[in-house]
């Protein structure tokens, strides 16, 4: 529609791109609250999981450990950069600034609860119980 608009009309929309741009912030950071529930996110684990259960699921805990630590950084400073790009708006929609580091911070709360649910999976794999129904309700 812009590149017909601009072609033929002489004339273009102005908020198209902030809109894509949002859009794409949104999309990517719900997008890996997604990949995180599916335990779908991109890692190397090929030797770890040559290691024996038991000494696998530590490094599953681990993992998990270490990647919430992350998104409460992220979180933090994403909350502090909401809050100070708030009163800034957009140009052409009048849209405050800081949507863009809401849709970040929402995303990695997400990824947040979604680890520790997969904290809490690994835990009681690591203590031997049976998780297997839990798992085929997080896979569907």
């Amino acid at each position: 529609m812009q590149v017909i608009n601009r072609n033929f009309f002489d004339h273009s929309f102005t908020w198209v791109e902030e809109v894509v741009s949002m859009a794409m912030v949104f999309i990517t950071y719900m997008g890996a609250a997604m990949a995180t529930i599916n335990n779908s996110n991109t890692r190397i684990d090929f030797f770890i999981r040559k290691l024996p259960k038991p000494v696998y699921n530590v490094f599953e805990i681990l993992d998990d450990v270490i990647c919430i630590a992350f998104l409460v950084i992220i979180t933090a400073w994403s909350y502090k950069l909401m809050l100070s790009n708030w009163s800034m708006v957009t140009p052409a929609l009048r849209l405050p600034q800081g949507i863009n580091y809401f849709a970040i911070m929402l995303g990695c709360i997400l990824m947040i609860i979604f680890y520790l649910v997969l904290l809490w999976l690994h835990l009681n794999k690591l203590m031997g119980k049976d998780t297997t129904k839990a798992e085929e309700v997080l896979n569907r």
